[in-house]
């Protein structure tokens, strides 16, 4: 059972009705539920495709965050002088534009 079922039962539990639940209450909760749980069965056949794609390409999880580091700069470059790149190239952008 999800969070959300548990969710909803326990808001039931803690504050009961002060009138007996129409059928159409009991109805719209179903129908909730029932929709919840498409969408969490949706989640894990996309999570399942994921990990079989992942899998079937040899991918696996990174063990270190160093791995995601670009080697796109050259080193001898300063920051300023890349910050001062991205200004050059978004004010050619705007110059284009207009």
């Amino acid at each position: 059972m999800n969070s959300f079922y548990k969710t909803q039962i326990e808001s039931l539990s803690l504050h009961p009705f002060r009138e007996t639940p129409s059928p159409e209450m009991y109805l719209n909760l179903f129908e909730r539920l029932e929709h919840e749980a498409r969408r969490e069965e949706a989640r894990r056949r996309a999570h399942a495709r994921a990990w079989e794609l992942a899998r079937q390409q040899g991918v696996n999880p990174i063990q270190d965050i160093k791995e995601l580091q670009g080697d796109f700069w050259p080193e001898d470059e300063s920051v300023d002088e890349f910050l001062a790149w991205v200004r050059a190239i978004r004010q050619d952008k705007t110059g284009a534009e207009q």
